[in-house]
Parts: C-alpha cells; sequence; structure tokens
C-alpha cells in the first residue's frame, strides 16, 4: 500500500510540473494588456525590447525595462516609442559597423 501512494504521488507532481512547464512555453496572451502613451525620462530606462506581432499576439508591442526594476508597455505607434525605436536601431547600426571595420582592419605587427 505503501508503494502504491508513493507511485501516485509521483505521477501526480509530475503531470502538475508537466502542466506547469506547458503553461511557461504557450503564453496566450500579449504581454501589454495596457500601453502607456506618454513618454519616460529617458535616464531611466535601460532596456528596450520590440516584440512583433505574434500567432497569440496580434499587435506589436514596445517594453522599456526600467532602472528600478519595472517594465513598462509603450504605445508603439506613440511619438516616443519610434524615437527610442530609431535610436536603437541607430546604435545598433553603429555597433554592427564599428565590428566590421575592427573585423577589416589588419592586425599590427611588430617587426625586429
Amino acid at each position: 500500500m505503501n508503494t502504491a501512494m508513493t507511485v501516485i504521488v509521483l505521477l501526480v507532481c509530475s503531470d502538475v510540473i508537466y502542466m506547469i512547464q506547458g503553461r511557461v512555453i504557450a503564453d496566450p496572451r500579449c504581454r501589454c494588456p495596457k500601453v502607456h502613451a506618454g513618454g519616460v525620462t529617458t535616464s531611466l530606462i535601460i532596456k528596450l525590447t520590440r516584440y512583433p506581432p505574434r500567432s497569440h499576439c496580434s499587435k506589436e508591442e514596445v517594453i522599456v525595462t526600467l532602472i528600478t526594476g519595472g517594465l513598462l508597455c509603450l504605445d508603439p505607434n506613440g511619438n516616443f516609442a519610434k524615437t527610442l525605436i530609431e535610436r536603437q536601431t541607430k546604435a545598433n547600426q553603429q555597433r554592427q559597423n564599428q565590428r566590421s571595420i575592427e573585423t577589416l582592419s589588419p592586425h599590427a605587427t611588430t617587426s625586429t
């Protein structure tokens, strides 16, 4: 009887863990049910994340991570979000150009 109860408890626990993992992987909702239309002090923003429309969320989402650790959803069609996205795109292009320049430049050689 004791062995049967142990097996049942283990099976129930494994089923619960399987269901929890499935929910984490397939979150059927948008991340931003409400968006902030106004601006935020840019010095408080440490990260900008864009999510394109997906099968479970038909709208584009723009989320900023603040210094405080909080997340704030911005209106992707608003001027503030568009400006932030443009700045991020330019910064990424500059980093990419810098990396390609470093890759193409010859390494310094020492002569004796």
